[in-house]
């Protein structure tokens, strides 16, 4: 079990975060252990040949399946919506002492595999700093970049959704719902099933990081040099790797298929725009539709910044049960 405890300031103090170099590394995690992470099946699939491409050994050596992955390769978002030019600077500019106290604890932890690999890094401290910087930038190229504007969504729309929980539940309602190995006891956020240090949070507050890459597990930055971090599955991030479910016949001839489709769509909650890029349709066409199920009780939505998040009402999941009976 892993503790984190929390002042008042703490509760203050509470933020999130989006990160294209987090995303970046839980995807060559997901990559290297693919037979363990079946919701990534057809990423995975999608990706092989451009992953081929790719020499991402010096990654792979660092990040065991069970152990201790680098700090430096990942620090904790200094924006809310951190751009990846800005981190891996960040990375590339690690004191070297840190790499090498950072690369020691990942090759003796519960005895890595990667350790002979990790022994050869010790011998050029600057060089491998550069190296896993420049496989972490051509993982960015390949495997994110290209599809950040969805990725990104989905991660607005996680955090908009947590944000709002946050407001009408304070952190005991958030942290209830966020992941099942978490819960919030007597100002103490306990990870049951996390292997790390205790943390005091000391005023610093948590900052909270959805990963559409990070299912089933938590992430949890302890190390007092760094912000103390969670990062956490991120709501809908299926849907970006399987097909979007199909309407039922019935309600298709009920509403019209795309209407239909959008009803279906609403879980979990999501904007205009993405609906839009998801399904290949026009704003115009998605507002539309949306505003009819609005009217007709089925959908219900809620600001958020400058956001409108659109989610399906209990009539509308009763329509949806109806049509399969």
């Amino acid at each position: 079990m892993t503790v984190l405890r929390f002042t008042q300031a703490d509760a203050l103090r509470c933020r999130f975060g989006a990160s294209p170099l987090w995303e970046t590394m839980s995807a060559v995690r997901v990559l290297n252990g693919s037979k363990h992470r079946p919701l990534y099946g057809d990423w995975i699939a999608a990706k092989r040949d451009s992953a081929a491409q790719l020499d991402l050994r010096g990654l792979y050596a660092v990040q065991p399946r069970v152990g201790f992955t680098p700090d430096f390769l990942t620090p904790p978002p200094k924006a809310s919506r951190a751009k990846f030019a800005t981190e891996i600077a960040r990375v590339r500019s690690t004191p070297l002492e840190k790499v090498h106290a950072e690369l020691v604890r990942s090759r003796d932890e519960l005895k890595n595999p990667g350790a002979p690999d990790i022994d050869k890094m010790l011998n050029d401290l600057a060089g491998t700093r550069e190296r896993l910087a420049d496989e972490i930038e051509g993982a960015w190229e390949t495997l994110i970049k290209p599809d950040w504007p969805l990725i990104s969504r989905v991660l607005e729309d996680d955090i908009a959704y947590r944000g709002q929980q946050l407001t009408d539940a304070g952190l005991a309602g958030l942290f209830d719902d966020l992941h099942p190995t978490l819960a919030w006891e007597d100002d103490r956020l306990l990870a049951t099933r996390y292997r790390g240090e205790d943390r005091d949070l000391a005023g610093q507050g948590l900052l909270l990081v959805p990963g559409v890459f990070a299912w089933p597990y938590l992430v949890i930055v302890v190390d007092p040099a760094y912000h103390p971090t969670l990062v956490y599955p991120a709501r809908g991030a299926a849907r970006l790797w399987s097909d979007a479910p199909a309407p039922p016949d019935p309600l298709a001839r009920l509403l019209g298929r795309t209407r239909a489709t959008l009803l279906v769509a609403l879980d979990p909650p999501a904007t205009t725009s993405a609906l839009a890029t998801q399904y290949n349709l026009a704003l115009a066409t998605v507002a539309e539709h949306l505003s009819a199920l609005y009217d007709a009780g089925l959908a219900t939505r809620r600001r958020t910044g400058h956001q409108v998040h659109y989610r399906r009402t209990e009539v509308g999941q009763a329509v949806i049960d109806a049509s399969v009976g």
